[in-house]
């Protein structure tokens, strides 16, 4: 039997480790988003992860808009975990 890698797993990261953010003061289900992304990112389940990080910004976004959180906040977020919007 032919031993095939999986290509809904990386070995590569799937968030910015280099962001230091602390999460304990967050919604309590951005907690838990957030949680599930990093499990994924163990796991080096990609796919999961890029279907699970839209959650976190819809979710994200909704909180900075009714004031539970702040703009820096809401751009962190992004900016660790879902690197690929570049968001200044």
């Amino acid at each position: 039997m032919e031993n095939k890698k999986d290509p809904f797993k990386t070995d590569k990261p799937l968030y910015d480790y280099n962001i230091e953010y602390d999460i304990t003061k967050l919604p309590r289900d951005l907690q838990e988003i957030i949680k599930e992304l990093e499990v994924f990112d163990k796991d080096g389940d990609w796919f999961s992860y890029d279907m699970k990080f839209p959650e976190l910004d819809i979710n994200a976004k909704s909180y900075w808009r009714i004031g539970k959180i702040t703009e820096y906040d809401y751009k962190t977020l992004l900016k660790k975990y879902g690197g690929i919007y570049g968001v200044n």
